[in-house]
């Protein structure tokens, strides 16, 4: 079955808000992989139930702040903060590193950004983060603002800046503070509350090795600097 038909089975609210249909999507390449999930945020385990259903390779993790009281078969539980180091170095200790990353957790920006920087660097190239239920970036109880859609620290501008690092090449960014994204992310596509961002090396299209930089591209840099 594909991931709307097992969806349907379990009372998940990912149903509801049209992401099971966006997981079907960018998921069912990596169906039948032999793979690392870890979603944080686990509610009532429904979301858990469905990929555990529908990745059947899968090693699959789950992680609320809150401690559980249910089982699923060949899935792991843990209980810890998504936005403490400790507890997430755990988990790279064990996993080592991983292929698929949901973030269904608190939803507070402070919290998704704190996950997003710790767990990035081990999510595999051609890996996929996907942060949820971004409507919550324009609330203001958790970081957002309706007034300012240009506030720094909200989620949603957080993940806009990480598509300026898509188009990053070392060569040509006179004044340029360096990102650790730099280079390292593929494609960002936002839909209606959610975002998917792949994980994948740039290539320097205009900069490469063989690129020479004559004395005239030298004058237009300096130019530049000044704009």
């Amino acid at each position: 079955m594909n991931l709307i038909e097992i969806g349907k089975k379990y009372p998940s609210s990912k149903n509801i808000s049209g992401f099971i249909q966006l997981y079907e999507k960018y998921f069912s390449s990596l169906k039948n992989s032999k793979i690392n999930i870890l979603e944080i945020g686990v509610e009532g385990g429904d979301s858990l139930r469905i990929w555990r259903e529908y990745f059947t390779n899968a090693n699959i993790c789950g992680i609320d702040i809150d401690k559980k009281d249910f089982k699923i078969d060949n899935t792991e539980i843990l209980q810890g903060d998504q936005s403490d180091e400790n507890f997430l170095k755990t988990l790279i200790d064990k996993y080592k590193n991983f292929d698929i990353i949901i973030d269904d957790g608190s939803h507070q920006a402070k919290h998704i950004i704190a996950s997003f920087k710790f767990l990035f660097p081990y999510l595999n190239n051609n890996g996929i983060y996907v942060i949820e239920d971004l409507q919550t970036s324009y609330f203001p109880r958790y970081g957002g603002s309706r007034i300012n859609l240009n506030k720094k620290k909200s989620s949603m501008n957080f993940i806009k800046s990480l598509t300026d690092t898509i188009n990053y090449e070392k060569n040509d960014r006179p004044f340029y503070k360096k990102s650790n994204f730099d280079g390292h992310i593929k494609s960002i596509y936002f839909h209606q509350n959610i975002a998917f961002i792949n994980k994948g090396e740039s290539v320097n299209y205009f900069y490469n090795e063989d690129f020479k930089e004559t004395f005239v591209d030298k004058i237009k840099k300096l130019i530049s600097n000044l704009f």
